[in-house]
């Protein structure tokens, strides 16, 4: 989730995790609890509709889907995006679309395309094992530096994304949208970026008689993360 407030020059992203607990009318079996079931359902226009209620529904005006093919063009024109592996990610998985084969040494390293992918699609290990400590809150936090790094070179190269990734794109917004906000983003650098996460926990519930981790997201504090995202202050009850 991208908010961008043009008059202060400032862009929030906050990661909402796959797990994130959702409850709708008819979809009652465990996984179709997750937020990540939505969009198989409901398409974008869901995922749009779900997270505008998680979050205080503000409006999602528009949204941008990236494949990965595009992803690993982008990287390749920057020349590649540096990151700090944790531990070695290694896991295959040749019925995924595409097959996802993952192989990566730990330590500081510059990612080319391929690997990025790699690295952003990292869950665990083969037979759950390896794999984040803190589960997707962990890889969530690893991808927010992958995003960090990669505006650290994007934002003065923005043609190079642009061209590079312009075919891979699928987006509601128009050739005039695109420009506008691509004119409000003039001047905005890596330090005016903040990652963010929903807050919440994890926590395992039964749902018909199977046992899943779901994230429990935290109502009142997504409203002081809101507050604070834009610099307002929600009325007293």
């Amino acid at each position: 989730m991208c908010l961008l407030l043009p008059d202060t020059k400032k862009v929030s992203l906050v990661n909402i995790p796959r797990d994130t607990y959702i409850h709708r009318k008819g979809y009652n079996t465990a996984e179709q609890r997750k937020i990540n079931s939505i969009y198989g359902d409901h398409g974008v226009e869901g995922v749009k509709k779900t997270i505008s209620h998680i979050l205080e529904d503000i409006p999602i005006h528009h949204y941008v889907m990236l494949d990965y093919k595009g992803v690993e063009k982008i990287v390749d024109g920057l020349g590649g995006i540096e990151v700090d592996v944790p531990f070695h990610m290694k896991y295959k998985d040749p019925t995924a679309k595409p097959p996802l084969h993952i192989d990566i040494s730990p330590g500081k390293q510059t990612l080319d395309g391929k690997k990025s992918i790699e690295f952003l699609r990292y869950r665990k290990g083969n037979n759950n094992k390896g794999g984040y400590i803190d589960g997707d809150l962990g890889r969530i936090k690893a991808q927010q530096g992958f995003i960090q790094s990669f505006i650290g070179k994007a934002s003065d190269n923005i043609l190079t994304v642009l061209t590079k990734g312009f075919s891979h794109v699928k987006t509601d917004l128009n050739l005039v949208d695109t420009l506008s906000y691509g004119r409000k983003t003039i001047g905005i650098t890596n330090e005016d970026f903040e990652t963010l996460t929903l807050p919440g926990k994890a926590e395992f519930r039964k749902i018909q008689k199977k046992v899943l981790s779901y994230f429990i997201y935290d109502k009142k504090e997504t409203t002081k993360l809101l507050e604070k995202i834009y610099n307002v202050k929600s009325p007293n009850p």
